[in-house]
This record gives structure tokens, C-alpha cells and sequence, in this order.
């Protein structure tokens, strides 16, 4: 009677050996001596950029182009006397809204290959000093590095 009672064993699918891929990029490096974690991964449709020099995530901004993305249209233009800026809209999803952190990302996306995103990308902007020289390391180190 106790073999009639007995639940059933379930039967055992052997397991399968998960792959871990983690980031596309992923490292550490000193902008103007301050310690940087950077983390780049391309996703089906968005492109996420971690940028912290604080050991944690920051505030994290949604970064859209406002027309299509053509190279013709949203290269930026570097010329004193004529400053274009590429046209984007950023929302911040998490954390703290500034304009000082608005600046930085469209400093970034200026001065970087960001702009050449065919998607839209969301960034986390964690910096200790947002200022330009930091801001031109940033952009030297993700030109060389990231992009």
C-alpha cells in the first residue's frame, strides 16, 4: 500500500551548462586619476553605456534623436563661430535631473561617437566632477576604447 501512496519521483532533466557572456565591454580605467568603471552593451533595439566614478549607478537617462538618424544631418559642427549641436532629447528614468548632467550628456554626444548610434541609447552617468576637463578625458577614453 505505501508503493501505491508514494508520490512519484520526478524525472531528472539533466541540466544544460549556462554560458555567461556578460558586457560587450566592460572595464576600469583612471579619467584625470579618478578611478572610472565603464560598461558598454549593444541590445537588440538600445544601447547601454555605464559611466561611474562613484562605485555604484547613477542617474540613468534615456537619450533619444529627435530627427532620423543620418550622418548628414546630425554630424556635429565644431567651429567657434558656429557651434551646432547634434539634436537629441534626454529623459531621465532614474535619479536626479540636472542640467549640469543634461550638458555632460550632450557634451558626450558631441564630442564622441555616440552620435553615430543608429539607435536610441541609455546612458548612467555617475561622475564625481562634471567639468571640462573631465569631460574631454571621458570622451578621449570612450572614442579610443568603447566606440
Amino acid at each position: 500500500m505505501d508503493e501505491i501512496c508514494a508520490k512519484p519521483k520526478p524525472t531528472e532533466v539533466p541540466r544544460e551548462e549556462v554560458k555567461q557572456t556578460g558586457f560587450e565591454k566592460q572595464f576600469s580605467v583612471p579619467v584625470n586619476g579618478i578611478p572610472t568603471e565603464i560598461v558598454y552593451h549593444r541590445f537588440g533595439r538600445k544601447r547601454l553605456l555605464v559611466i561611474t566614478q562613484l562605485g555604484k549607478i547613477a542617474g540613468t537617462y534615456n537619450v533619444s534623436f529627435d530627427i532620423s538618424n543620418s550622418p548628414s544631418v546630425l554630424k556635429p559642427v565644431h567651429n567657434p563661430d558656429f557651434h551646432v549641436s547634434v539634436p537629441i532629447t534626454i529623459n531621465c528614468c532614474l535619479g536626479a535631473n540636472t542640467a549640469e548632467v543634461d550638458c555632460a550628456i550632450q557634451f558626450l554626444v558631441n564630442n564622441t561617437k555616440l552620435w553615430e548610434s543608429p539607435t536610441d541609447f541609455v546612458i548612467c552617468l555617475g561622475l564625481k566632477e562634471i567639468d571640462s576637463p573631465n569631460l574631454h578625458a571621458l570622451a578621449k577614453v570612450l572614442n579610443e576604447v568603447v566606440l
